[in-house]
């Protein structure tokens, strides 16, 4: 890489931005073509981001977002450092089902409708943008903040979007906190109350938001005026006395999703596969997807001014220091650790026990003794059946269970088909109207002839398997996980040790028959839900009656009961001794699996070959439950009836969280173990685990 190299990529750089940019402004009916200087001036108003001195909302009524000076400089920095090193840049959103998109499909979302035209922008810089809506309905965003490092993943800008279900500042205050404190990035935060964040980081706070501003669109004022609006425009924001022309009430579709798409390599056969429904989910409340990609240009022009300060500064350190551009222009590793000391260091002390996530998770009875205001201050990590999820099943769960002797562990569905899906052709920008992706994709240079064959590691080379590239990646990718899976990294000496230890007082903690994965019926989880545009082979099970939906939103959990036996679970790299559970106590009784059983493991010696409830009363556990919790091998605890049910009050909207373990000398790569039982009714006996969070 020369000088005129890169002088000729900040260049052709610039003109991308700028198409990408006069692309929105064309779609929402302000296209430069045929403005004066001032009319220009006039419609840069409407689309602006606002530059701040901090993090205060400036009151103003035109514009589509703002950002502070250091937010925008963190953002710049980050996009150069991405560009030099061709790395990866992380863009995540957490939030309710609004957020999730439901009843559109998962493309159609805010986030998918932002990756559509800034991934190939950023493949052009030599940069691979990785954006999750890791979004869902019903919840708000606790169950993923308390393990935000591991579920959320890593971050570079990190969008919190539960204004719903998380109204009150202190769950806002654990999610900005997690996020910051956890992972390797720290993150430009967008949305959500920052609390005293900028006095906590020791004023580095990185925050911008989005304006609630229509002023750039026109108003649909009836049937034939608004067909006449440019296609993005129509029908999205109405006049009150034609309301309905905009909510999907006076024959204009508010949704426009799609269940199924015919292809060659699959066929819809089972009764459930009727496809006739449409995506679920489309309340009063819900966006459609015209309001989606609104949102999401607004995301993408708060990108395309970080990529114009980005290079900007690229251009400006060439200038002032030489070439090449010095590291101190795009070199972000002691920033983040600067940052994340001082925010560590000051709530570690003079602000221990002060903050608004503290006065929640430390003063709550529901959690009481659980040590949980430690959330506030150190970073956890979690697992989860639920989805969507970073790195999808490889945070689940489910891979860290540990396996029967006789080699029985729960499986996950494979899903009816592969490849990515067929979008539907009414999708498409009609002609005439402006195609932002297609102006994003948009290249003067031939396409790369690309070598598809597949050659295994034998050497050896099948044109027939060559034809199922796809496949075989697939096979490779999950090869390569499985040597880091954290089965792998236990210590065999740890694990005979372990071993050793198994029996206390007769009881030995081995992995039982009876612990299932239990899954809302069409809701199963099949492929990787990682809430990218990658997953679209998610949720693609027989019950699934809309299978081209792709919404990642899923609700598994590992059910057991008290003939279960044993559930054990490999937790890694445990440095504070402190793990934890989100169970759903109401989430099992008399499961389908363990029915017949009259005894633990279906009477299955070693070495021989759930229903959900989700409304009304829910049946209580017998008056003789008991759990006991292991720990490599030994039991620990043993919790009574009336000591676990204290834990099944909820802390934020549908959360429970129950103790595990907390002893510092438990450290490194830590098996825990689950039983529960009873004699009075052991099928009535049963819990639902959702996640397990550690520290």
């Amino acid at each position: 890489m020369d000088k005129k190299y890169v002088a000729d990529f900040i260049g052709e750089a610039r003109k991308l931005v700028d198409r990408v940019r006069e692309g929105i402004y064309a779609e929402y009916g302000h296209p430069s073509k045929g403005l004066n200087e001032d009319e220009i001036a006039a419609r840069n108003e409407l689309f602006k981001i606002h530059i701040t001195d901090d993090s205060t909302q400036p009151r103003v009524t035109d514009g589509w977002a703002f950002i502070n000076k250091k937010g925008l400089e963190m953002y710049a920095k980050k996009l150069v450092h991405s560009m030099m090193t061709n790395d990866e840049f992380y863009y995540i959103m957490g939030g309710h089902s609004a957020a999730a998109g439901h009843g559109n499909n998962f493309h159609q979302t805010y986030m998918m409708e932002f990756a559509n035209i800034m991934e190939p922008v950023m493949h052009k810089l030599g940069v691979r943008l990785i954006a999750r809506n890791l979004a869902m309905g019903g919840l708000g965003t606790t169950h993923y903040s308390l393990g935000a490092s591991t579920l959320y993943g890593e971050t570079d800008v990190m969008y919190w979007d539960s204004g719903m279900t998380e109204k009150g500042k202190e769950d806002q205050d654990l999610f900005h906190k997690q996020v910051l404190l956890g992972g390797e990035r720290v993150p430009v935060l967008l949305n959500g109350v920052v609390n005293d964040l900028d006095v906590e980081t020791g004023d580095n706070l990185w925050y911008g938001n989005f304006f609630k501003t229509w002023t750039d669109v026109e108003m649909t004022t009836g049937l034939d005026q608004g067909a006449a609006l440019p296609w993005a425009m129509q029908y999205l924001l109405c006049d009150g006395t034609v309301g309905e022309l905009c909510n999907g009430k006076g024959g204009i579709p508010k949704y426009h999703d799609s269940c199924w798409i015919d292809r060659s390599d699959f066929v819809p056969t089972t009764t459930k596969q009727n496809l006739s429904g449409g995506v679920a989910g489309k309340a009063g409340w819900h966006p459609g997807d015209r309001s989606h990609k609104y949102q999401s240009r607004k995301h993408t022009m708060l990108m395309l001014k970080a990529l114009d300060e980005a290079l900007n500064l690229w251009e400006m350190g060439i200038e002032s220091d030489g070439f090449p551009l010095q590291e101190k222009y795009w070199h972000v590793g002691d920033i983040y650790t600067d940052v994340r000391s001082k925010l560590s260091n000051y709530l570690n002390n003079d602000g221990f026990n002060t903050t608004a996530c503290e006065k929640r998770w430390g003063d709550n009875p529901t959690v009481e003794g659980m040590g949980l205001d430690r959330a506030c201050r150190i970073a956890l990590k979690g697992m989860t059946q639920f989805t969507p999820v970073s790195r999808g099943n490889d945070n689940s769960i489910l891979k860290n269970m540990k396996t029967a002797p006789n080699g029985y562990r729960p499986k996950q569905l494979e899903g009816l088909y592969e490849g990515v899906d067929i979008l539907p052709p009414f999708w498409k920008v009609p002609e005439g109207d402006v195609d932002v992706h297609a102006i994003a994709l948009a290249s003067t240079y031939a396409p790369s002839e690309l070598d598809h064959s597949w050659v295994d590691d034998s050497g050896n080379e099948d044109a027939e398997e060559a034809e199922n590239s796809r496949r075989r990646l697939r096979i490779a990718a999950t090869e390569r996980i499985a040597v880091n899976t954290h089965d792998a990294a236990v210590d065999s000496t740890a694990i005979e040790a372990v071993e050793a230890e198994r029996h206390l007082s007769g009881d030995e903690v081995v992995p039982g028959q009876g612990w299932n994965i239990d899954e809302v019926g069409g809701e199963e989880i099949t492929g990787y839900c990682d809430g990218s545009p990658m997953s679209s082979d998610c949720k693609r099970s027989m019950n699934r009656n809309c299978l081209l939906s792709n919404q990642n939103d899923g609700r598994s959990q590992i059910v057991g009961d008290a003939l279960s036996g044993w559930f054990v679970v490999n937790v890694p790299d445990v440095k504070e001794g402190l793990i934890f559970a989100r169970i759903q106590w109401w989430g099992a009784r008399n499961m389908p699996y363990t029915k017949g059983w009259t005894e633990v493991n279906n009477g299955i010696k070693y070495g021989e070959d759930g229903n959900r409830l989700l409304g009304g009363k829910v049946t209580d556990w017998p008056d003789d439950f008991e759990i006991d919790i292991a720990v490599n091998g030994k039991i620990i605890k043993t919790y009574g009836y009336e000591e676990f049910k204290a834990y099944t009050g909820e802390i934020a909207y549908n959360e429970s969280f129950y103790p595990l373990v907390d002893d510092k000398e438990a450290t490194g790569n830590v098996e825990v173990g689950i039983r529960i039982r009873s004699e009075k009714d052991p099928h009535l006996a049963a819990i639902g685990i959702t996640h397990i969070y550690w520290a």
